[in-house]
């Protein structure tokens, strides 16, 4: 009885904050290293005054899709992202993206960096778990992340074991909060529903979060009284001309960069989505979105275009310039067959 009073009394005594960031890719010898939106994210993190930063994946470009990766310009990707986070003047920890973590090189780089691709920390009687979702070569093993898993890998037998084997290690945690990269969770019929929510929602597990672009910045679901929460930013939005031609892609651009500051207070957890960018002058501006959405307005070509946007809208109009090509050809032919019938 006395060391359940204690650890109530434990629990109440818990107050601490973290802030939960992903896809802030930068790297310099992509030109992909975004100075202004950098600062801006250290001025917010900074103003939150977090006890510790969690970076969801996707850091740095990682001279993704290279057939060969140079690995000195991937360091000083490195070097250059981690001398912003640095700023943030509190603890940094970090799971892998598929542009962090993609074939030999990138792997044996973030080891030598950061560790362990899968680990775990206590905090303030928390437990947090830091998990891999990326498709990772094995030790000796060299190749590239397959398309299909960029957005990806359910864990496997060796990573769904860690997890167990930490939440066995860890039974009087207060709180459990899990990171991954990817959201692995996405799918209905995903794996992750039958082989490790469960073992999640026999723990105290309060949330878990990931970092991946993609289909949306921001998205979330509860079950079982976990919050499973994506936060992502874009800082550096595809061309102009991607966005016009290809409908996801505009969903996308169109929509704010969103990261997480989440407050520990005893029992109590409360979930703040903030935004970054959101009051950038040149960004959400009217003007912006039509250059995206009303270019050419008039023309023959974006008609066509508005006409035909979406998938739907495209088989809808395919369908009905089949069904049209048909009774003109079957006119054709019943005039050809008229034809030759009066010349006899």
């Amino acid at each position: 009885m006395a060391s359940g009073f204690v650890l109530m009394l434990a629990l109440a005594l818990q107050e601490f904050t973290f802030a939960v960031l992903g896809h802030t890719r930068g790297g310099p010898d992509d030109g992909m290293l975004p100075v202004p939106r950098y600062a801006e994210m250290v001025r917010e993190v900074r103003r939150a005054q977090p006890d510790f930063v969690v970076l969801a994946g996707d850091l740095v470009y990682g001279d993704f899709q290279s057939a060969v990766v140079d690995r000195e310009a991937v360091r000083r990707d490195w070097d250059a992202v981690d001398a912003v986070f640095a700023q943030f003047g509190c603890p940094v920890y970090r799971v892998p993206g598929n542009h962090d973590v993609w074939e030999s090189t990138t792997r044996d780089l973030w080891i030598e960096r950061y560790g362990s691709l899968q680990r775990s920390f206590e905090f303030e009687g928390s437990l947090f778990l830091l998990l891999n979702s990326c498709w990772t070569p094995a030790a000796g093993e060299t190749g590239q992340c397959p398309p299909r898993f960029i957005r990806g890998v359910q864990l496997d037998a060796e990573r769904r074991a860690f997890v167990a084997s930490e939440l066995a290690a860890h039974p009087d945690a207060s709180h459990v909060f899990a990171f991954l990269g990817h959201m692995l969770w996405w799918e209905p019929e995903a794996a992750w529903w039958s082989e490790v929510h469960p073992l999640l929602a026999k723990s105290p597990t309060r949330a878990v979060f990931a970092g991946d672009l993609g289909p949306w910045k921001f998205s979330h679901l509860q079950r079982d009284r976990i919050e499973y929460v994506q936060v992502a930013v874009e800082f550096v939005p595809a061309p102009l001309e991607m966005q016009r031609n290809s409908e996801s892609i505009r969903t996308l651009s169109g929509q704010l960069d969103t990261w997480a500051l989440v407050s520990v207070r005893g029992n109590e957890i409360d979930l703040d989505v903030r935004t970054l960018g959101a009051l950038d002058p040149t960004r959400h501006t009217p003007s912006n979105f039509r250059s995206v959405h009303e270019h050419g307005a008039g023309s023959l070509e974006h008609k066509v275009f508005s006409r035909m946007d979406t998938p739907t809208k495209l088989l809808d109009w395919l369908w009905k310039l089949g069904l049209a090509a048909a009774a003109a050809g079957a006119l054709i032919g019943a005039g050809a067959v008229w034809i030759l019938r009066r010349r006899r």
